[in-house]
Order: C-alpha cells, then structure tokens, then sequence
C-alpha cells in the first residue's frame, strides 16, 4: 500500500520578533548617538618672525567659570556683541587665553563666535 505523505502546512510568518528586532535596533542608535555640537576651529602656524606680530589690544580669558574680557567677567552670549563693540573702537586683535582646567569645547566655542566677527584677528595661547 502506498501512502502519500501529508503536505507540510505552512505557518505564517510572524512579524513580532521582526518588530522587537527593529525596537531594538532603534533604541541601540539612540543610546549610542552623541547630540552635543561639533565645531571646528582653523589652526595655522604662528609667523616665523619671531615674534614681530601685532600686539593683541584685548585679552580674552577662558576658565572654566566663565570667560573675562580685558578683566571683566561677561556672559558667554554677549561675547559676539563685545567683538564688535571692540572692533569699533578699532581693536581687531584679540588674545585668547586658556586657564585652568577649561575644555577643549569651550575654546572651540570661543573660536567659532570669535570666527563670526568680520576683520578680527584671534591669537591663542594656553598654559597656566
């Protein structure tokens, strides 16, 4: 006697576990994204005069706390709208100097509003 096998049912394809794989691979890429702001700042070598550069006229400190401008404190948003106070009083060059434990974003922050300031020339300067 021969017997035909019985034909193969054929379940349906479940999309739960394809939709739980898409959770997670959703949830990996936003747990693993950085949203911070990324600059980026232009350094050229200093001039091989030895020195024979322009003094700077103003001097902008970085330190953790904040930053000075010629001494006095001011916010971090006002520092575009001192610039250009300087530059009409015909200061256009600037020295910036990092203090203290400040981070690398702070001065890339400076160096990008300090960017923004049309006919500034920016010197930096780091150390204690």
């Amino acid at each position: 006697m021969h017997v035909d096998p019985l034909p193969k049912k054929h379940k349906p394809i479940s999309l739960t576990p394809l939709v739980d794989v898409i959770f997670l691979l959703l949830l990996f890429f936003m747990l693993s994204s950085t949203f911070t702001k990324f600059g980026q700042v232009e350094i050229g070598a200093p001039p091989a005069s030895g020195g024979a550069g322009a003094m700077p006229k103003a001097i902008l400190t970085v330190r953790p706390e904040g930053l000075r401008l010629n001494g006095s404190p001011i916010a971090d948003e006002m520092l575009e709208d001192q610039a250009g106070t300087l530059m009409a009083k015909d200061i256009d060059n600037i020295l910036v100097l990092v203090r203290g434990e400040s981070t690398t974003q702070q001065l890339v922050t400076v160096m990008s509003v300090l960017r923004n300031v049309e006919g500034l020339t920016v010197t930096v300067a780091g150390g204690q």
